[in-house]
C-alpha cells in the first residue's frame, strides 16, 4: 500500500511540473556546440535569438581538428608507429545560423523538428607536421576561406531549463588556396547541441 501511495504521489509531482515549452517558441538558447565530420571533430559555441514566426537567427563559433585527408598510420616489424602524409590542420569557423521550425503551433509537446542553414568566415591553421609544438606555433600557415551548411533536425526541451538538439547534413569549407592538399573541405555532418534555454 506504501509503494502505491509513493507511485501516486510521484506520478502527481511529474504532472503538476506541467510540460515544457515546445523549443520553437523559446526565446534564446545558448548552447555547447559539437560538429563530427567525414574529415573531423569540432566543438564550439551555439547561441539562438528570439524567433521571428517560424526563424529562429543564430551565430556559432566553432573550432575543427581536422582528422581526414591522405593521413594514414602503420606499423613496423618493431611495432614502432608511423605516421604518413600526417594532417596538422585546425579549421576555425564564426558565422550565422538560421533554423526554421517546420511544424510550429502544430505539435503538442516539447520537441520541433527543423531544417536549418549557416554560412560564415573560415580560417584554416594548417601548421607543419613533424616538428615540435612550439616550432609548430611559429610557422602556422592561415588560409582565409567561407564555411557553409544546410541540415535537418530535431530540437527538445529536456524541462524548463535546459534544451537538446540533434541534426545531421552537411557542411563545405572552401578556401583561398589548397590547404594539406585539399582546396574543398567538405562532408556528412552530425551536430549536437546541448545548453540552457532562456524561455
Amino acid at each position: 500500500m506504501k509503494k502505491i501511495i509513493l507511485l501516486l504521489m510521484l506520478s502527481a509531482a511529474v504532472l503538476s511540473a506541467g510540460q515544457p515549452k515546445s523549443m520553437a517558441d523559446i526565446h534564446r538558447f545558448t548552447a555547447l556546440d559539437v560538429h563530427v565530420t567525414d574529415f573531423g571533430t569540432g566543438i564550439g559555441a551555439y547561441r539562438q535569438f528570439s524567433p521571428i514566426g517560424r526563424f529562429h537567427p543564430g551565430i556559432n563559433a566553432l573550432c575543427t581538428m581536422v582528422s581526414g585527408g591522405e593521413e594514414y598510420t602503420w606499423y613496423d616489424i618493431y611495432g614502432y608507429a608511423h605516421v604518413e602524409n600526417e594532417v596538422s590542420l585546425n579549421i576555425v569557423n564564426v558565422g550565422l545560423n538560421g533554423k526554421y521550425h517546420i511544424f510550429k503551433g502544430k505539435i503538442a509537446n516539447s520537441f520541433s523538428p527543423f531544417l536549418s542553414a549557416k554560412m560564415g568566415y573560415a580560417l584554416a591553421l594548417d601548421t607543419p607536421e613533424g616538428e615540435r609544438f612550439m616550432e609548430k606555433i611559429k610557422h602556422i600557415d592561415r588560409v582565409h576561406g567561407f564555411n557553409t551548411g544546410f541540415f535537418g533536425g530535431v530540437d527538445f526541451a529536456v524541462d524548463r531549463k535546459y534544451g537538446f538538439s540533434v541534426a545531421i547534413g552537411t557542411q563545405w569549407n572552401v578556401f583561398e588556396k589548397s590547404v594539406d592538399g585539399h582546396k574543398y573541405w567538405n562532408g556528412t555532418t552530425i551536430v549536437i547541441q546541448y545548453g540552457k534555454i532562456i524561455p
